[in-house]
């Protein structure tokens, strides 16, 4: 299932009471969503919203998964702009800057900074949890939840900044299928996590602190070409440190995915 579909099945459907959803089986021409790029044969509804791209100045067809996140709704996503007693405008999931989301079967959870959950907070039928956790420590307070969940939590959608790129961010949801590796999505990448790589660099950090920071070293230089896979000075600390050696041999081949990596720790 797409990850857009799987956010609609769990969470926001009940917005749909909101919007001028319009029936696609009812047109002869085919129709295809403006954001995701789908044919209205693969929507997991055949419902979308007409709405007007301010460039081009014409009504786009928006499939309603990907419609709530355009949808503005004091009720269930409080306000974007305004205060509680003199709201301006009404808050928007795609707009949430800085936040980040779980989505498993049974549980739904906005990661939030302080500016974004104050006005959260005055929606009155709420669509989801709100943990106010932010910056770096937002990532690794996700990774400890979800790692910390059954097996009957899975799948799951983890969405670590959703920021205002809405296209971009539909294009790189992906579900988490276990514990085992969480694929982390944004509006700018999609890249995944292994967490027994993450605990393993954990126990490192704490019983060999110097060990891990010459490693973590040498993983950013790599990664940035500054020095080559076969440089010496790499080879001869990993030749005398066993764990250093095991988790690099685990370590994604994608560059930037052991950079986002080295962020999480």
């Amino acid at each position: 299932m797409d990850g857009i579909d799987f956010l609609w099945q769990q969470v926001t459907r009940q917005m749909a009471d909101e919007m001028q959803l319009v029936d696609s089986r009812e047109s002869d021409d085919a129709i295809s969503c403006y954001c995701c790029g789908r044919p209205s044969g693969a929507w997991v509804v055949p419902y979308y919203q007409p709405r007007i791209d301010t460039y081009l100045r014409t009504d786009v067809p928006i499939c309603a998964p990907c419609n709530a996140l355009f949808h503005g709704s004091y009720r269930y996503m409080g306000i974007e702009k305004g205060t509680p007693e003199k709201p301006a405008v009404p808050g928007k999931l795609g707009m949430l800057v800085g936040c980040g989301l779980i989505v498993a079967q049974q549980q739904s959870i906005l990661l939030t900074n302080p500016g974004w959950d104050k006005r959260l907070r005055v929606a009155t039928q709420p669509l989801f949890e709100l943990h106010q956790v932010s910056g770096k420590g937002a990532m690794e307070y996700a990774c400890h939840l979800i790692g910390g969940l059954s097996e009957e939590a899975f799948p799951l959608l983890y969405i670590s900044d959703i920021g205002r790129k809405k296209a971009e961010l539909v294009m790189n949801l992906k579900l988490t299928l276990s514990k085992a590796q969480i694929h982390v999505c944004s509006g700018e990448l999609l890249f995944r996590i292994n967490t027994e790589l993450l605990q393993a660099i954990r126990e490192m950090q704490q019983a060999d602190k110097s060990g891990w920071k010459k490693l973590e070293r040498f993983i950013v230089n790599s990664c940035h070409g500054r020095i080559a896979p076969n440089d010496e000075g790499l080879h001869t600390f990993l030749s005398g440190n066993p764990e250093a050696l095991a988790i690099a041999r685990r370590l994604p081949a994608d560059p930037h995915e052991k950079l986002q990596l080295m962020r999480v720790v």
